[in-house]
C-alpha cells in the first residue's frame, strides 16, 4: 500500500540529487582551483596539468535544465536554431547537428557559417578558457555505430574551430556519447513518431568552461 507512494517520493529526490551532483562539481571546482591563483601563478600551470584537471570536471548526464543555465542571446549567434544558454560558470552553445553534417560526419556546405558564429563568440567572449565539445546522436542505427559517429564529428567540429575558427582557448577536449543521453522522446503519445524529438537529439554541445566566473 505504501510501496507506490514511497516511490513516487523517491523519484523527484533523486532527480534534485542528481542535478546537484552534476551542477555543482563542473562549478565548483575551477572556482576552487583558480579563482583565488595570482596571474603569476596562472602564468606557471602547463597544459598538461589543465588538460588532466579539466577531464576530471564531471559532465552532466542529462540536458543542460533552463533553471540552472538560463538560454541568453549572443549578437554574433544569428542562426535561431543556435541555442545558448549561460550561468556564472558555463556557457552551452547547443547546435542541432542537422546543420552542420549532410550524413555521417561530412559537414555540409553552409555549415561554416554556422562555425563561424560559434568561433566569434568564443573568441570576443571568452578567451584562454577552457573548451569541452560534446556529440550526441539519435538513437536510430546501433549503439556501437552511434557512438563512433558522434566521436567522428566531434573532431571534425573540432578540427575546423581550430583550423579554420582558431579559437583562442587555453584547452580542447571532446567527447562522443552516442544515443546515450536523449533530451527528447522519439514516440508521440499515439506511438507514431515524434520527428522533432529525433532532431533533438542530435546535437553538438559546446560547453565553455570560464576561469574567470566571468558573464
Amino acid at each position: 500500500m505504501y510501496l507506490p507512494h514511497f516511490i513516487d517520493c523517491l523519484v523527484p529526490i533523486a532527480l534534485i540529487v542528481s542535478v546537484n551532483h552534476f551542477a555543482y562539481p563542473v562549478t565548483a571546482k575551477p572556482e576552487a582551483n583558480f579563482s583565488k591563483t595570482s596571474s603569476a601563478a596562472r602564468q606557471l600551470v602547463t597544459p598538461q596539468k589543465l588538460a588532466v584537471e579539466f577531464s576530471e570536471i564531471q559532465t552532466p548526464t542529462v540536458n543542460f535544465p533552463k533553471e540552472i543555465y538560463p538560454e541568453v542571446k549572443f549578437s554574433e549567434i544569428t542562426s535561431p536554431q543556435i541555442r545558448v544558454q549561460e550561468n556564472e560558470y558555463l556557457t552551452i552553445i547547443t547546435l542541432p547537428t542537422d546543420i552542420l553534417f549532410d550524413q555521417k560526419d561530412k559537414l555540409r556546405a553552409d555549415a561554416k557559417d554556422v562555425l563561424k558564429q560559434v568561433s566569434q563568440t568564443i573568441n570576443n567572449r571568452y578567451p584562454e578558457n577552457w573548451l569541452q565539445i560534446l556529440g550526441h546522436t539519435n538513437s536510430k542505427g546501433s549503439q556501437e555505430y552511434n557512438f563512433t559517429l558522434s566521436e567522428q564529428r566531434v573532431a571534425v567540429v573540432e578540427r575546423w574551430l581550430r583550423e579554420e575558427g582558431a579559437v583562442n582557448v587555453s584547452v580542447i577536449t571532446k567527447q562522443g556519447y552516442g544515443d546515450t543521453q536523449p533530451v527528447s522522446a522519439v514516440e508521440n503519445s499515439d506511438c507514431s513518431d515524434n520527428m522533432s524529438g529525433w532532431k533533438n537529439n542530435g546535437r553538438i554541445e559546446i560547453v565553455v568552461q570560464k576561469l574567470n566566473n566571468q558573464v
